[in-house]
């Protein structure tokens, strides 16, 4: 039963964290394309949330830390079971981390749309023309965005300007500036008067839709704080009775003990993940992506 238990608590904490880095065990592996396309995933996902390193270097690190706190709860409680769960809590750490991060580089991106569109206008009014706009997003627009169109200026010296902007939106990668970028590349071959009521009604609509999603993140804040802090301090609170008294070290020491600790990591960390998957706010899917896949 102890042995059975140590098993499953093992592998769950295998294919989460495969799972949480898009990189899939060999034996459940489809095709060498599927496998290629997972990786790439994950090193888009990298990308976007700042961290630069490989997939397989996440992986490393997340495990070295499941380890490195399996082995100091092993330390304190000398009980197996508790072990696995600390490690399998911890391989949430990295992840969780860039994941916020990740989000925070993304919204910052589209909270810049409403400022960048309206200085768009501006410079299209002012009979600048479509490409010398773009240009001037670079030097004078919201500084998050600025890489992306001195980028998009450098690429037009070599390219041509609808390509540039094609390796820009790509870049972005959200839908947001999929939004923009196609009516602009309109723009391109319809001339500058077309789309500016367009893209003006577009600054309105993302300004309200940002609103509105900074609401429902304020409102989850607390609700997610409770959350997350409910699946971790019974642990805590049972790590610190164990290395204090002798009877509840003895009870999770045994066979019984084992199952409570393996039966409990599992909800927890399934809890946990239904916690995530609920609390996600709904994000627009992206149609223009290269490859035809968001």
């Amino acid at each position: 039963m102890t042995l059975l238990a140590a098993l499953c608590a093992g592998l769950f904490a295998y294919l989460s964290l495969g799972a949480l880095v898009g990189v899939t065990p060999r034996f459940l592996q489809r095709t060498p394309s599927g496998e290629r396309q997972r990786r790439d995933r994950a090193q888009d996902w990298l990308h976007q949330a700042g961290a630069h390193v490989t997939p397989f270097q996440f992986f490393a690190v997340s495990i070295g830390m499941a380890i490195i706190v399996a082995l100091f709860v092993q330390a304190i409680t000398r009980v197996a079971p508790l072990s696995f769960v600390g490690g399998g809590l911890a391989l949430w750490i990295p992840r969780s981390f860039y994941s916020r991060r990740r989000n925070r580089i993304a919204q910052a991106r589209i909270n810049a749309w409403p400022d960048a569109l309206r200085d768009l206008i501006a410079h299209l009014k002012s009979s600048l023309s479509v490409h010398a706009s773009l240009a001037e997003l670079g030097r004078s627009g919201p500084p998050v965005l600025r890489p992306y169109f001195n980028r998009y200026a450098g690429l037009a010296a070599t390219l041509d300007q609808r390509t540039a902007l094609e390796v820009v939106r790509e870049e972005l990668a959200d839908p947001v500036s999929d939004r923009v970028l196609e009516i602009i590349l309109v723009a391109f071959d319809q001339g500058s008067a077309v789309v500016i009521d367009i893209l003006a009604d577009l600054a309105e609509a993302t300004a309200g839709d940002i609103a509105l999603r900074d609401e429902i993140q304020t409102a989850q804040v607390e609700v997610r704080i409770e959350a997350r802090s409910a699946a971790v301090l019974p642990f805590l609170v049972l790590i610190m009775m164990i290395a204090t008294s002798r009877d509840y070290a003895g009870f999770y020491r045994s066979a019984s003990g084992w199952l409570v600790i393996a039966v409990g990591g599992l909800l927890c960390m399934g809890g946990l993940f239904v916690i995530n998957r609920l609390g996600r706010v709904p994000t627009e899917q992206r149609i223009l992506a290269a490859g035809g896949s968001p």
